[in-house]
């Protein structure tokens, strides 16, 4: 395996690793350990051929448009808008998770603390960290992706993994499809597509078109994500006498101080660090195409989020199912759609690509029901 293969493979799994990681050990116990596994592998596949989608519509346009460009041009105005409003919600909706798990690390951190004070002093360091941002942050990100793999690991090897799944079934009927949003929020990695193009076109020498070997490099990717998100679940699940919330950290109250504090740490720096280059996105959406100035993109990440969260939108297991199976859903049908639509396809591959896209459908059909509706 090459350099640049690693290197690529290692930009999708660092794309890929974020705080969904917190949801899951909810969900494997919720819903079964198998049937969770399940959920990973198909949608392991499922993003994967999304990705190489993604990638060889670039390859079509040269990388002239990127994927709002894109749905402009083959679905006009209102693809623009529905990307939009997909990729900017999506977005927003993980800093309502960031700010959720924010304050709960503070409140560990701080037991004098109550989790609303703890939320208002996370949302005020936030606010100044985004405020004062400049320039480029593109180290920031790494630092997140690394903090958080610290934590997978601390809690892994501070637990009792090899007893994880004793006690917990293989599948439960009625929770059939709870994995979805929250599984496919947590290996959602599109954006490192566009930085895998840029990477395998470094060299002109080299042929311009992807190969099998691509969908094996994204697999390979998103599995070591993947990886690590059941690294962490069994250490969390392992931990002895644990009461598994649906975001683990306001279920942790029976482990030792010294374990307790050292995710809490790592965790806050994590979610901080990791929240940089997400602000970047959404101000980069709201100011190049919407022409916004930046003092109205600022308040709209620091505002809105906090307003959703007082409002009484604060359940992390549903704003992750939420960001998952409705906006990222969406975004990835998005890119399925303008795939099909700009690239030549056989009729073996435009019938994979409409089963993904019913998938993601009914997916964000589901999610609205479940977790909103009802």
């Amino acid at each position: 395996m090459s350099q640049k293969t690693l290197t690529i493979a290692a930009v999708v799994a660092a794309a890929t690793i974020g705080t969904g990681v917190f949801a899951l050990p909810y969900v494997i116990q919720t819903s079964g350990w198998l049937l969770a596994l399940c959920y990973f592998v198909a949608l392991i596949a499922a993003v994967s051929v999304a990705h190489i989608v993604y990638l060889r519509t670039l390859e079509k346009v040269d990388e002239k448009e990127r994927l709002l460009g894109l749905a402009k041009r083959y679905f006009g105005m209102g693809g623009f808008w529905f990307g939009f409003l997909a990729i900017v919600i999506g977005l927003l909706l993980s800093f309502v998770a960031y700010l959720v798990l924010g304050g709960q690390f503070v409140a560990i951190l701080f037991p004098a603390v109550s989790p609303s004070a703890g939320l208002w002093f996370f949302w005020i360091l936030l606010a100044c960290l985004i405020w004062g941002s400049e320039g480029k942050i593109a180290g920031l990100e790494a630092t997140g992706i690394a903090l958080i793999s610290c934590a997978i690991l601390f809690i892994f090897f501070s637990g009792h993994p090899v007893t994880a799944l004793v006690g917990i079934p293989l599948a439960i009927p009625q929770d059939f499809f709870l994995p979805f949003g929250a599984v496919l929020f947590a290996l959602a990695g599109w954006t490192s597509v566009e930085q895998v193009y840029e990477l395998a076109h470094s060299d002109r020498r080299e042929s311009n078109r992807p190969d099998a070997r691509a969908l094996g490099v994204f697999m390979a990717g998103t599995a070591f994500a993947a990886l690590l998100y059941w690294l962490f679940a069994l250490g969390v699940l392992g931990g002895g006498g644990l009461r598994v919330s649906m975001d683990v950290i306001s279920g942790i109250g029976s482990w030792p101080s010294w374990r307790k504090d050292g995710l809490a740490i790592i965790g806050l720096l994590a979610v901080a660090v990791v929240s940089l280059p997400l602000a970047r996105e959404i101000r980069g959406a709201l100011e190049k195409d919407l022409k916004w100035n930046s003092v109205a993109a600022r308040c709209i990440i620091i505002f809105l989020p906090l307003a959703a969260i007082l409002s009484g939108f604060n359940n992390f297991l549903t704003i992750v199912s939420v960001a998952g199976g409705v906006f990222i859903g969406t975004q990835y049908l998005l890119i399925i759609s303008v795939g099909r639509r700009a690239l030549d396809l056989s009729a073996r591959e435009k019938i994979l690509l409409d089963i993904l896209a019913l998938i993601f459908i009914f997916a964000a059909i589901y999610s609205i029901y479940a977790f909103i509706v009802r």
